[in-house]
């Protein structure tokens, strides 16, 4: 069972996305010196707690399923902090927490893609979700005044999740949801609640942006 450094943190990373990270916790810095030294991947994990309550000393409190990340770039400061860019790699669960080195290191399993993945249900789900998140990037061009005719989006079901997931803004509860979750049906719905629910908003934003604009420009209703 492999040993995964963890970095608990308040977001969630799904496989594909770029994040960057800046570093500036002692322990932190330490895993950054260490995953560049051996190159290997860490773990970034959604933790439990808000910033205002207190750490554990013997249990950082984060949520079983994460995402590994794998350092693409780094850039290191005088006084020891470091700003890195990282790809998210692929889905882990923590099995058991082996304390602090100085930083988390826990045995996990790592994830494969649900089995439901390539399933017709999936497809139709697949098609669902990219409906929507086409609706999803129009609206969000149409509050920039601009347009485009079509979206490449992934022909396939997980790589659609996790394109999706990385993209779009959510709580990250309840990005937590799609990521632990083991069916790329449910995972796809679970998406196109959150589309349904953003693009009623923005559709409404769009609205009143048109209806500004063109008052700004004196055309009447």
């Amino acid at each position: 069972m492999p040993e995964l450094p963890l970095f608990p943190l308040q977001i969630v990373v799904f496989p594909g996305e770029s994040v960057p990270l800046h570093i500036f916790e002692p322990r932190y810095r330490q895993l950054v010196k260490d995953t560049l030294q051996t190159g290997d991947p860490f773990g970034i994990v959604l933790t439990r707690r808000s910033r205002q309550q207190p750490t554990s000393e013997d249990r950082e409190p984060t949520h079983e399923v994460g995402c590994t990340v794998r350092m693409e770039s780094n850039e290191a400061f005088p006084d020891g902090r470091f700003n890195i860019g990282c790809i998210g790699e692929r889905r882990f669960r923590i099995i058991e927490k082996l304390g602090e080195r100085p930083y988390w290191v826990a045995d996990v399993e790592y994830l494969d893609d649900p089995n439901d993945s390539e399933s017709a249900e999936a497809y139709g789900a697949h098609d669902a979700t990219s409906a929507l998140y086409r609706e999803h990037l129009g609206l969000a061009l149409a509050l920039q005044n601009s347009w485009q005719r079509s979206y490449r989006l992934p022909g396939r079901p997980n790589p659609l999740v996790n394109h999706v997931a990385s993209s779009i803004e959510a709580p990250a509860s309840v990005k937590q949801e799609v990521l632990k979750s083991e069916s790329t049906v449910e995972q796809l719905n679970l998406l196109s609640r959150i589309l349904r629910a953003s693009n009623r908003q923005l559709t409404d934003r769009v609205h009143l942006h048109h209806k500004q604009r063109y008052e700004g420009l004196g055309v009447g209703n």
